[in-house]
């Protein structure tokens, strides 16, 4: 009896390994994504862009805070926008490896204090070696040359909603393509363009996951556009 027990045990146990693998595949690609390195709960995200020179950057990152707990979410980074001299306020993940062939998607709560037309831009950045430089085992984004940017998701009004952005959308045009073929790394940027949307915008459980699913290239235009304007 006793080893009939054990040998269902074993059963169980090889059923239950089989149920969670979906589970280990959806493991986030975004370090610190939920904001809970003791200490430093922005650690490994780009909110600091004074290394650019681009004098409407230089304040970016005292506008980026941490909250413990914010309407319901624990550890919440508050972007605060409340000028257009704070246009493009935004932040970045850390850099990711893209894989050729590969589509990603992000998730992650927002909400919104905030007015204007525009909403909260999510979207993928995709980067390629800045010419000149040798790659590294440690790439900086400083090092890096934006090739590519997928279409955002928005984020809107006062509530907690999940806003969603994929790399690259399920249909790309051939030029689209070209582009994408130069990225080796990828980011998830947040972006407040103040010149439309002002306010405040919290952020929570930022997740990255490869998808199973292939993209098609079209002959057509599509949205995904590349290129270094925000």
């Amino acid at each position: 009896m006793t080893r009939m027990w054990a040998l269902k045990g074993v059963i169980l146990c090889g059923v239950m390994g089989l149920i969670c693998l979906p589970a280990l595949a959806e493991s986030n690609l975004c370090y610190n994504g939920s904001f809970t390195v003791p200490n430093d709960p922005f650690d490994g995200w780009n909110i600091n862009y004074e290394w650019t020179g681009n004098s409407k950057l230089m304040n970016n990152h005292n506008k980026i805070s941490f909250l413990p707990e914010f309407k319901g979410k624990k550890n919440v980074m508050r972007i605060t926008s409340l000028t257009a001299a704070d246009k493009d306020t935004k932040v970045e993940t850390s850099l990711m490896e893209y894989e050729a062939g590969a589509r990603y998607k992000c998730t992650l709560d927002h909400y919104g204090e905030l007015t204007g037309g525009e909403p909260v831009r999510v979207f993928f950045l995709g980067y390629a070696w800045r010419p000149g430089i040798a790659p590294t085992e440690v790439p900086q984004l400083m090092d890096m040359r934006r090739v590519y940017k997928s279409e955002f998701g928005a984020g809107t009004g006062a509530a907690w909603k999940t806003v969603t952005a994929t790399l690259p959308g399920p249909q790309i045009s051939e030029l689209a393509y070209k582009n994408l073929k130069k990225v080796r790394y990828m980011t998830v940027m947040i972006l407040m363009a103040s010149e439309d949307c002002l306010g405040r915008s919290y952020i929570a459980n930022v997740k990255v996951v490869k998808l199973t699913d292939k993209y098609k290239v079209t002959k057509g235009p599509s949205k995904p556009a590349s290129g270094d304007d925000d």
